[in-house]
């Protein structure tokens, strides 16, 4: 049976890719074998991080049209069968046609029918952008049938309240998880992962890489570990 991953939300900078690279990195940890493919055609941060291997989805066709027959080459990919767990990384640009592609031709339903197990990874932050990605998570919970996990990025700002919300309320029996990226100290914590992802690299790399001090291995591993612990209650 295949897993399939969809980490989606239509607001950028909100962490779909981090979040991305973090499901690749812990299943790469368990020693799982995953296909990644990045579809944003404006920032290729998963495809960057070469440690993950992640494939590039051309969107854009020749004459700078968005070309929505290439989500075909998601499905045909998985049944592949090359490998037990997929990974879809939609940027705010392919929100749209994602899911218009996923309701139209009824994919969900299909990947469903053949024993495949579809997930959705919804990025959900505080701050400015709170509203816009919980009316997103609201949305895509209302559209499609699958298994649902919210991730609550607080980099933007607290969402310590977000589970008692009316909008939370009204979803919450199909909702399997909810994996809290907390707020930590931005002069510590926030620095060391700022310059882990603009290095493209792995928590694993960053590790073993000269160039980050004792105690920013030292924060980066706990900030990985504490991700790790709530993805394996779901994975």
């Amino acid at each position: 049976m295949a897993n399939i991953h969809f980490i989606i939300n239509g607001k950028g900078g909100i962490g779909k890719s981090f979040i991305s690279s973090l499901l690749c990195q812990y299943l790469n940890n368990k020693g799982e074998n995953i296909i990644a493919i990045d579809t944003d055609p404006n920032n290729t941060t998963l495809f960057n991080m070469k440690a993950l291997k992640a494939k590039f989805l051309q969107l854009i066709d020749q004459d700078g049209k968005f070309d929505v027959r290439a989500f075909d080459k998601i499905i045909e990919l998985v049944f592949e069968k090359k490998a037990t767990n997929y990974l879809i990384d939609s940027g705010a640009t392919t929100f749209i046609p994602l899911v218009d592609y996923l309701r139209e031709n009824e994919a969900i339903e299909y990947l469903k029918s053949q024993e495949m197990d579809v997930y959705m990874h919804i990025p959900i932050v505080g701050g400015q952008a709170k509203d816009d990605t919980i009316l997103g998570l609201v949305q895509l919970v209302d559209a499609f049938d699958c298994k649902f996990v919210v991730w609550a990025n607080e980099y933007h700002g607290a969402l310590s309240d977000f589970e008692n919300t009316e909008q939370y309320k009204s979803i919450k029996d199909k909702i399997m998880a909810i994996i809290y990226l907390s707020s930590l100290s931005k002069d510590t914590f926030g620095k060391d992962l700022f310059e882990l992802t603009s290095k493209n690299l792995t928590f694993d790399e960053a590790l073993q890489d000269k160039s980050f001090s004792l105690m920013s291995k030292q924060r980066l591993k706990i900030f990985r570990d504490k991700a790790f612990k709530q993805i394996e209650v779901i994975l």
